[in-house]
């Protein structure tokens, strides 16, 4: 409440979801990012046109109506372009928005299996953990 007895406004969450396949843990990273917001964009870092254009036509299919941005790396590499794009969309946050990054996160049969998976959340947290309006969540899922 503020000094008026009034509720503070609503925060908005602005989501954005990597996505480099269509798999169990993508949808299910999709449905929890739903629940946040109706506002979510997947984003889709491209290395490889043909395995691109393969996931825009699932995501047709798959996506539930969300919609899909695909940035080109020229250099073959996810985390600085990804980077670049929530540097762009952090720099016009209103005061009373948040952007919340979800993460499909593997989980491994056994622990020390983790070093053979990629560490996105990790990565963007240690890179992101100082920028104001910015959530990471992670969204654990198992092959079984």
């Amino acid at each position: 409440m503020d000094s008026y007895g009034q509720p503070p406004p609503a925060r908005r969450h602005r989501v954005i979801m990597p996505v480099s396949a269509i798999h169990q843990g993508t949808l299910e990273a999709l449905d929890y990012a739903l629940t946040l917001s109706r506002d979510v964009t997947a984003v889709h870092i491209s290395i490889d046109p043909a395995q691109t254009e393969k996931l825009q036509h699932k995501w047709d299919g798959w996506g539930k109506g969300v919609r899909l941005v695909v940035i080109e790396s020229p250099y073959r590499t996810f985390l600085e372009p990804f980077l670049e794009y929530v540097n762009e969309l952090s720099a016009i946050l209103q005061p009373n928005e948040r952007l919340t990054i979800v993460v499909p996160q593997f989980i491994p049969k056994h622990w020390w299996h983790n070093v053979l998976h990629t560490q996105t959340a990790f990565w963007l947290r240690f890179v992101l953990l100082n920028q104001q309006g910015v959530v990471i969540t992670e969204v654990p899922y198992q092959v079984r």
